[in-house]
């Protein structure tokens, strides 16, 4: 991450919106205007939250995104608060992955079977390996396309937020990709359960397609058990099982984008070190933690809600950061390309459980 290069200036903060205000915030310590920075994201996000039980299918990382495109591009934040959003989205990205490892059962991974490990891996693989052939048909640039590609293979939105800074991707990148794919996840909770009652799938069958082709876990746990309970319980399996493999392709990025910056004086060892996103490992170690048993059923669910909580905060200062009209330039192009990948890997999906023959 230390790799990027950080803008000369705010992507689109505009000035304060009074002289009086922007005498009050210059005058502020630097570090009470990175709270009061982390506090205005935070605030977002409790009204996302709070807006979202009556928005229908449109969940609350929807809301906070757009609230912050809205306020960043229309309003205008003060630029003496970047340093509070900029935190959001360094430190407190970080700790959410981390604590959404608490989530993760080992022992239910391992115990979810021969053939549904195959079908994770297959879609994990072909997922990536497709975002790569719609991104070159597209012609999309190459960040747009592995973000697009990892977002489908793994998990969505915290796939993208965690892998982008390792690309040097810039805001709008990053908010495009994130965009195509909970278009996807509000399309996939109304239609899968449509789908799977009018094909007459199984509970194991349903969850199992769920769990593969649909992205963020929120999205999958809901449209898993808008089905049926077991459905649900089924897809959340799944998709934690998918979650694991975030891991391995996110230290895959960071040492790709560590040898690609080598420079003259510096060993490929000093560059994996500033670029690999070794947080990831607390990821690795809270799942550890939470599959030997030690930690309370209430802490447990306590983490889960935080994690929640976090990356919401995250998406509000992705929205803060963005510039609607540098990812207008960017045309439709890639939004269609997002839901072409996403629709083949549900078709390829439901192939694969179909194949493999989990019913």
């Amino acid at each position: 991450m230390a790799l990027c290069q950080e803008p000369a200036g705010p992507v689109r903060y505009a000035q304060p919106m009074t002289d009086s205000s922007a005498g009050v915030l210059s005058r502020l310590p630097k570090t009470a205007a990175l709270l009061i920075g982390v506090a205005l994201v935070a605030v977002l996000a409790v009204a996302a939250r709070a807006t979202s039980g009556h928005t229908g299918p449109v969940p609350d990382v929807v809301i906070g995104l757009v609230a912050g495109v809205l306020l960043g591009n229309f309003v205008g934040v003060p630029a003496e608060l970047k340093p509070g959003i900029a935190f959001v989205l360094r430190y407190i990205l970080r700790t959410a992955i981390i604590l959404f490892g608490l989530g993760l059962s080992l022992q239910l991974v391992v115990q979810t079977g021969g053939a549904t490990l195959v079908l994770v891996l297959a879609c994990f693989t072909l997922a990536l390996g497709l975002g790569y052939v719609v991104a070159r048909v597209f012609r999309l640039n190459v960040n747009i396309g592995t973000l697009l590609g990892a977002g489908t293979a793994i998990c969505g939105a915290s796939a993208i937020l965690a892998i982008g800074p390792l690309l040097c991707a810039s805001d709008e990148e990053i908010a495009y990709a994130l965009t195509t794919i909970f278009t996807f996840n509000i399309v996939a909770l109304i239609a899968f359960p449509l789908i799977g009652h009018a094909l007459a799938f199984s509970d194991t069958t349903f969850g199992s397609w769920t769990g593969t082709a649909v992205n963020d876990t929120s999205v999958v746990v809901a449209t898993g058990f808008s089905y049926s309970a077991a459905a649900g319980g089924v897809a959340t399996i799944v998709k934690l099982t998918r979650t694991v493999l975030l891991v391995p392709l996110a230290l895959a990025i960071g040492v790709m984008a560590a040898r690609q910056h080598l420079t003259p004086g510096t060993t490929i060892a000093s560059r994996v070190g500033a670029t690999v996103p070794w947080f990831v490992l607390g990821f690795v170690a809270a799942a550890a933690l939470r599959s030997s048993g030690v930690v309370p059923a209430q802490l447990l669910a306590l983490g889960a809600q935080v994690a929640s909580f976090l990356i919401l905060m995250v998406l509000v200062a992705v929205g803060l950061n963005v510039d609607v009209r540098k990812m207008a330039t960017m045309g439709a192009r890639p939004l269609v390309a997002g839901l072409v990948l996403a629709s083949l890997m549900a078709a390829i999906s439901f192939g694969l459980v179909s194949l493999l023959g989990i019913r």
